[in-house]
């Protein structure tokens, strides 16, 4: 029997309901235990159905990866729009809310990167970067708006990898840490008598 031909539209959705169960057995039963013969396992289908749409388990995380950036802009325009909160404090729940995710996401040993998912993570770096560049705009800070941001990304970024492998034995708390996390905008602040941003 010939195989149905799909439209373009249809493979998409297919990609897409793949990748999301992907994502769903990533945070539910975490990294080692994605392979696609278990994935097809769980959709129901033929051990060969997800290979028609990945090539391999490297194509899917990376799948995985763009679905958990989109889930971090989605998520930092929410809490932005209704809490008005600084990165710190969306950034570290998100990752704590999401923590196999969050580590599929920033993985050490990506061996694969489409400009599907390299242009996700840009559009939720920008999200989260947003109230940065505000502060900039306002005057509350001064200086390169991308480099204030990548400098706490830095920071917020240590601190959620810390707490999420359990490291943070040694006396002080995500919370203490989290807390203190603001005090880098004081490297930032205008010197007094100074008026603008600085060019």
């Amino acid at each position: 029997m010939a195989r149905p031909q799909f439209s373009e539209a249809e493979v998409e959705r297919h990609r897409d309901d793949i990748a999301a169960a992907a994502l769903e057995m990533v945070e539910q039963e975490g990294i080692p235990n994605l392979t696609l013969r278990r994935l097809a396992t769980r959709l129901g289908c033929s051990y060969t159905k997800p290979y028609s749409y990945y090539r391999n388990k490297e194509q899917l995380l990376d799948a995985v990866r763009g679905r958990g950036f989109d889930l971090l802009t989605e998520f930092a325009e929410r809490e932005i729009a209704t809490r008005g909160e600084l990165v710190a404090d969306f950034y570290l729940r998100f990752a704590s809310q999401n923590p196999e995710t969050y580590r599929v996401m920033f993985a050490l040993d990506q061996e694969y990167v489409s400009d599907e998912t390299q242009s996700k993570q840009e559009r939720a770096w920008k999200a989260c970067a947003r109230p940065i560049h505000d502060m900039v705009e306002a005057g509350e800070l001064e200086g390169d708006a991308d480099l204030i941001a990548h400098v706490c990304w830095s920071a917020l970024h240590g601190l959620a990898s810390l707490a999420l492998s359990n490291q943070l034995r040694l006396g002080k708390s995500v919370e203490e840490v989290g807390a203190a996390l603001p005090r880098i905008f004081d490297a930032f602040r205008p010197k007094p008598g100074k008026s603008g941003n600085a060019q």
